[in-house]
């Protein structure tokens, strides 16, 4: 059983995350993305991009959480919800772009680039991927997840075997320049 599988865990991450402000991040995916694209969001979590993914994009939710997507299914009836583990992305149909935000951190970096690589199977030709990230030098381990932090020339090296970055912006979470958006064309 994972961390966000117990409802208490969950409770105290949305409770951790009052007042998530993402319109830094919605206007440079929508300065990359056209109104209407198929979008995958990544690990929805409690579904906070939700409201503005669903008003400007067709968008598809997951999760490896049941209690996440139970709870994202409840809040958010109309919009469809999966389980997907970002290691094996198996789905039907392809995407415009896949979408995440702070979720990719759990993966150490050879598994990065394994999701990277699933992710483009699920993409339509000249699709996108949207992720944002920690940035820093030393990972860490809290409540048995792993936090894995970059340093910005890595992380677009690791991206860039299969995607050229179109886009990035530097931001602050909790400290300046703490975080980083990147978004990425699939290579032809």
């Amino acid at each position: 059983m994972g961390f966000y599988d117990e409802s208490e865990n969950v409770d105290k991450y949305i409770e951790m995350c009052e007042g998530y402000d993402g319109s830094n991040l919605y206007q440079v995916l929508q300065d990359n993305l056209m109104n209407g694209a198929r979008v995958l969001e990544l690990g929805s979590g409690p579904g906070f991009d939700i409201p503005f993914l669903s008003e400007h994009y067709d968008v598809t939710g997951s999760d490896y959480s049941d209690e996440f997507i139970n709870r994202c299914k409840e809040k958010f009836p109309d919009i469809p919800f999966m389980k997907i583990d970002a290691l094996n992305i198996h789905v039907s149909e392809k995407f415009d772009c896949i979408y995440s935000n702070k979720v990719l951190h759990h993966l150490t970096e050879s598994e990065l680039a394994k999701s990277l690589s699933q992710q483009a199977e699920a993409l339509i030709e000249g699709g996108i991927v949207a992720h944002t990230f920690w940035m820093g030098t030393e990972n860490q381990e809290i409540e048995g997840m792993l936090f894995t932090y970059y340093i910005q020339d890595k992380l677009i090296d690791i991206i860039s075997e299969k995607f050229e970055v179109i886009a990035t912006l530097s931001y602050k979470e909790f400290e300046d320049s703490d975080s980083l958006f990147v978004i990425a064309k699939l290579k032809s």
